[in-house]
């Protein structure tokens, strides 16, 4: 791609109007990743890299809701500190709730663009949203990710 015709903040707002996200792009047939989806040379050095020096380093934490709160709090603000992510288990949900739950998910991605098109948006204050990056448009690189979000009350 010509550098000097390429304009971020066009092709950001063309996928963001699309609605269709990266399966969007995926399902055009495209063949090369979008210039908006790759890191400029100036922000890499910000990006840290994996660490694979720990032989835990791939593991995923778990936290077991049975153990004694004290020790549940400790962990998620471990896990929560450390990846940003964690699996909880003994959370009483049967594991047939959760495999309808995961098909849902699953069955929601698949839908045509215009059905999921009335809950894609950036707005994190409404019951649904169907969202890329949620600073989209002031990051300097975009993530290959497509992020549902349910809001309860």
């Amino acid at each position: 791609m010509n550098i000097e015709s390429y304009d971020r903040a066009k092709q950001v707002q063309q996928f963001d109007d699309s609605k269709t996200g990266v399966k969007g792009l995926v399902d055009s047939g495209i063949t090369t990743i979008p210039c908006f989806f790759i890191h400029p040379p100036e922000t890499l050095s910000d990006i840290k890299p994996n660490s694979t020096t720990r032989p835990d380093a791939q593991l995923i934490p778990t936290i077991d809701l049975s153990d004694l709160r004290p020790t549940i709090v400790q962990k998620i603000a471990s896990a929560s500190r450390d990846l940003g992510f964690f699996q909880i288990v003994n959370h009483g949900i049967e594991p047939e709730v959760l495999e309808r739950l995961i098909g849902a998910i699953k069955g929601f991605h698949e839908q045509l663009a215009e059905i999921k098109a009335p809950v894609c948006c950036r707005e994190m204050n409404r019951g649904v949203s169907f969202f890329c990056n949620v600073d989209l448009f002031r990051s300097k690189a975009t993530s290959w990710r497509y992020s549902i979000r349910f809001l309860y009350s």
